[in-house]
């Protein structure tokens, strides 16, 4: 369960103010597919952040009673100067997690070899992207958090990554925040959107869609073929 209990929150960067849950109450169940639908630019990745508790709220609170994970593919929480096998170990400490079997899943499942002792810096686009993809699903979470992109990578390992996410479905949550129709059509079982600085649950879809039109939204299949170049700057878009 993630719970929102009177949730404030305004993004703050300089002197640029960008309000974007006021007084938002919702109840994300546990062992469901939920999609939160919003237009760009309208608070998901700060939605998504509160979360996962890298962000707080300004009043409220957000309350966790499952092993959430950081967002799907997020570089940042990888350390550039680290290696990949360093990273890796490092997540798996925080979270509780034996860290041996977790690597070995991930070398098997990526392909990428002695590139996991590379920095994580020094990495092609490639193997970047297979690194992050598989890092998040190779520990075994209880709600997985997905900021718009909810599979990566280029060719067979894309399909390899799909299955990945499908045998996940099976033993745990998902919440996923997007611009996306057809990525709530595609994976999830109950629905939110954002609107007027709340979260509010409709019926379907295409309810979901219907409420701010196709014309406002970015459709897409939540497929990202390279994760960006360069290291986390922690700035934060909304």
């Amino acid at each position: 369960m993630i719970e929102f209990i009177n949730v404030h929150k305004t993004l703050r960067q300089k002197s640029h103010r960008t309000k974007v849950l006021e007084g938002a109450n919702a109840e994300f169940r546990p062992d469901r597919l939920t999609g939160i639908l919003a237009p760009p630019r309208s608070g998901k990745t700060v939605v998504a952040n509160l979360m996962t508790g890298k962000l707080r709220p300004d009043i409220g609170r957000v309350r966790r009673s499952s092993l959430v994970s950081f967002p799907v593919a997020s570089g940042g929480v990888f350390n550039g100067a680290l290696t990949g096998r360093e990273n890796l170990a490092f997540l798996c400490r925080v979270f509780g997690f034996d860290p041996v079997p977790i690597i070995r899943f991930v070398l098997d499942f990526t392909g990428i070899g002695k590139s996991i002792d590379k920095p994580f810096k020094h990495l092609n686009r490639d193997e970047r992207t297979k690194l992050l993809f598989t890092s998040c699903y190779a520990i075994p979470f209880e709600t997985y958090i997905v900021d718009e992109s909810i599979i990566g990578g280029r060719g067979a390992f894309r399909a390899q990554c799909e299955q990945l996410v499908l045998d996940r479905m099976q033993s745990a949550g998902f919440l996923m925040v997007t611009s996306s129709p057809s990525l709530l059509k595609k994976y999830c079982s109950d629905f939110f959107i954002i609107d007027d600085f709340m979260l509010r649950e409709v019926d379907s879809a295409e309810e979901a869609e219907n409420w701010f039109g196709k014309d406002k939204l970015k459709d897409g299949a939540g497929e990202l073929e390279h994760v960006a170049d360069g290291e986390d700057n922690d700035v934060i878009p909304v």
